[in-house]
């Protein structure tokens, strides 16, 4: 341990130092904070205790999110995205159902603050990508049907040069319910064997300067058994620009966006 210097030695703690004697010496430390224990039982530490369970919630609610479409979510995100994410879900557990510490954490609280959330944020989806998907689901939501009506030329507001095609990949993600069980300290999911789940499809690639009518993408939900009230499902929808060299297209790295369309 760092021993005190100079003439003058002093006990307690200052500045979160911690001065104290031992065996004769005059030391010093960084003082510690309260105990995993106390925040646990001290009834002084309610409110962090509180804030520390809703933290840990949005970061498994953001897990699931992510783990649903991972590989897809990927090629898109920026290097925040997961903390973005997990920011927004905490916000959402804010709006549940319950007493601060216990609120219910679904996406489901505040439907509408989670469409439009960008993979990332210095690409917005909706700049890139002008026209207007549609979502639409079967009536136990084991079908979801993505379609745009229309797109041109006039959509793609920042087609590269070099670019000949595009691609649309849309995904979705299985995302429970959250329940915080006070026996356990800790919010698990309520729909734990359909939680994180996820499926993706991309369609071939579209030329850049022809009109596109109709466009259809079907996803199924990758669940064998009935889809659990306590899952929501959150819609995905990406662009990507190609370059055709020959028969082989290659994927260009500028100007890829993905967004949150829909939440069923």
């Amino acid at each position: 341990m760092p021993k005190q210097k100079g003439v003058i030695k002093i006990k307690g703690t200052l500045n979160g130092i911690c001065y104290y004697s031992l065996k004769g010496e005059h030391l010093l430390r960084k003082a510690a904070g309260p105990s995993m224990e106390r925040i646990q039982t001290d009834p002084a530490f309610a409110n962090l205790k509180s804030n520390m369970q809703e933290f840990g919630a949005a970061s498994k609610l953001s897990k699931a999110i992510r783990t649903g479409f991972f590989e897809i979510a990927m090629q898109f995100k920026d290097s925040h995205m997961a903390s973005r994410l997990s920011g927004l879900c905490r916000k959402i557990i804010q709006k549940g159902n319950g007493s601060p510490g216990q609120r219910d954490a679904s996406l489901a609280n505040d439907p509408k603050a989670f469409i439009g959330f960008q993979l990332n944020k210095n690409t917005m989806f909706h700049q890139v990508y002008k026209a207007n998907p549609i979502v639409t689901s079967s009536e136990n939501r084991d079908v979801i049907t993505i379609s745009i009506l229309e797109s041109n030329t006039a959509h793609l507001n920042k087609r590269p040069k070099k670019a000949t095609h595009f691609q649309l990949t849309s995904a979705l993600s299985l995302v429970s319910k959250y329940k915080c069980y006070s026996n356990k300290k800790a919010y698990y999911p309520v729909a734990l064997k359909q939680n994180a789940l996820g499926i993706s499809q991309k369609t071939g690639p579209l030329a850049c300067n022809i009109e596109h009518k109709n466009l259809q993408i079907q996803l199924k939900t990758p669940v064998t058994s009935k889809l659990s009230s306590n899952i929501d499902i959150t819609v995905w929808l990406g662009i990507q620009y190609l370059k055709q060299e020959g028969s082989q297209f290659y994927a260009l790295q500028t100007y890829k966006a993905m967004q949150c369309i829909a939440l069923l």
